[in-house]
């Protein structure tokens, strides 16, 4: 009886809700956007070599991920990795001469052990 009246309760809570909120569609739309952030995706094609395709099949296959996840992957961290050099403040410094005369053969004994 409890299980009954809890269901019925809860039918009409959502039933509710939807009048309140509106379809199910943007419900769900929104409760995804909140969780997991802006999730809307553009399609895009692009031609590659059979050579590539195949290497993608295979990664696909021995990984069990689809070929959209790893070129989504890779596209990321090509973005992250590009985004990251060009705008490292380290990979940008230029050079400072500190008017400190260095012997390179002796940096090169300590760093290689090299002796002649």
């Amino acid at each position: 009886m409890l299980v009954g009246v809890f269901s019925v309760t809860f039918c009409m809570f959502i039933h509710r809700l939807f009048d309140v909120i509106g379809n199910v569609e943007n419900f769900m739309f929104n409760v995804v956007l909140h969780l997991f952030g802006d999730v809307r995706m553009t399609i895009v094609q692009t031609s590659i070599p059979n050579e590539l395709h195949k290497k993608l099949v295979e990664i696909s296959k021995s990984e069990k991920r689809s070929i959209k996840e790893i070129v989504r992957e890779a596209i990321e961290d090509w973005l992250i990795w590009n985004e990251g050099t060009v705008e490292d403040p380290f990979l940008n410094l230029k050079p400072v001469d500190f008017g400190v005369k260095t012997n390179v053969e002796e940096i090169e004994k300590v760093l290689y052990g090299r002796s002649e």
